[in-house]
């Protein structure tokens, strides 16, 4: 599974002028490659982690996650930092959303408490700004 070829795809048909073909071609690469999510494949996983840090690719990786159910545990720790560090607080719920879906509250908050302290973390707010989002 070529994710790069995947994501490039998935921005050519997020630019289409017209916004309803852009929507269901988008729709139809996510649910196809979400059928053949890669549980286990150590270097797709490697692929979402640094896409997760990557200020656009990021929103393909939530946009794919949201069909994919349970999400990979490799996954958890980098969704919950995403979510940590995003600066919309409108926004870091897609991140965090899947791994309260998949793991649970009390998984999420501990992870959360475990990376409060870190710096990108503090500077942006971030436990503030996600706990609205993990009840």
């Amino acid at each position: 599974m070529n994710l790069e070829a995947f994501y490039q795809e998935y921005t050519q048909a997020k630019s289409l002028k017209d916004k309803n073909e852009s929507h269901h071609l988008v729709r139809k690469l996510i649910g196809r490659i979400a059928s053949n999510f890669p549980k286990d494949n150590p270097d797709s996983l490697a692929w979402f982690t640094a896409a997760l840090m990557h200020p656009e690719k990021k929103w393909f990786v939530v946009k794919l996650l949201e069909k994919v159910n349970p999400l990979p545990k490799a996954l958890f720790d980098d969704l919950v930092f995403a979510s940590l560090i995003e600066h919309d607080p409108s926004f870091n719920k897609w991140f965090i959303t899947p791994c309260v879906k998949s793991f649970g509250i009390e998984a999420v908050k501990s992870k959360i408490m475990s990376v409060a302290s870190h710096p990108q973390v503090v500077e942006n707010e971030g436990v503030n700004k996600v706990m609205y989002w993990v009840r």
